[in-house]
């Protein structure tokens, strides 16, 4: 078909009278339809990037308190040998973190027995370091802390062996925010073949009860009491 035919067809075709009409208000629909589409998007576009940019700050806000280190807390605790067992080969990093009611808990690490040799320090002790921190960011400027620190070992009911019974001692302070905790007690070593837990729930220096904890006579396994609120850290030790 040449161009002239295609033409006159064309032109034959007959259209109602509203066809024009009909025809600019459709193509009206879909410009207003694109345009909400691209708006949506766009939308959603600056949501992610507010989130990203929420994200962000947040993750600069944790990252501007930079930890003390173990051996920091023990110089703050006036025990220069043992800052030095913090820093030889026996200690153990842990670096774990935990939420425990309004705070966050991060066992940082310990040390105790054989890592305390040739230093001025008790080797029959066991020494670990704790960082509490609001979970809400707000700064801790108080040395007393709201959380109890304790060992439990397998196998022991928990208010039969623990950091009263192992004859436990602590130093806090406060620093820019976090409130550093320094536990000592009777060395744990011998329960190496066993789990021994560092555990921590709500409280200022509160003993482990029953209330709190489950204890299974036959199996030693210690658990959270259904309801209760505690944290519990796996101490690495030598000879697990």
């Amino acid at each position: 078909m040449n161009r002239e035919a295609y033409r006159a067809q064309v032109d034959a075709v007959s259209f109602s009278p509203d066809f024009q009409d009909r025809t600019m208000a459709r193509l009206r629909e879909l410009a207003q339809e694109k345009e909400k589409k691209t708006m949506k998007k766009a939308h959603w576009r600056t949501g992610l990037m507010a989130a990203a940019a929420a994200a962000v700050l947040v993750v600069s806000a944790y990252a501007a308190v930079t930890l003390l280190e173990p051996r920091d807390v023990a110089q703050r605790a006036g025990n220069e040998a043992l800052a030095a067992a913090f820093e030889s080969e026996a200690a153990v990093t842990v670096n774990e973190t935990r939420t425990v009611g309004d705070y966050t808990v991060t066992l940082m690490g310990l040390v105790s027995g054989e890592g305390l040799e040739n230093l001025d320090v008790s080797r029959d002790r066991t020494y670990a370091v704790l960082a509490m921190q609001r979970a809400d960011g707000t700064p801790i400027e108080d040395n007393v802390p709201d959380l109890t620190v304790t060992p439990l070992i397998e196998g022991y009911a928990p208010w039969l062996v623990n950091a009263w019974t192992l004859n436990g001692g602590t130093t806090t302070f406060a620093q820019d925010g976090v409130l550093y905790y320094l536990l000592d007690c009777n060395t744990i070593e011998p329960y190496a073949d066993r789990t021994v837990y560092l555990t921590v729930y709500p409280g200022n220096h509160i003993p482990p009860s029953a209330e709190r904890f489950t204890f299974d006579e036959e199996t030693g396994a210690i658990t959270v009491q259904t309801g209760a609120e505690a944290a519990m850290f796996v101490l690495p030790l030598a000879g697990k």
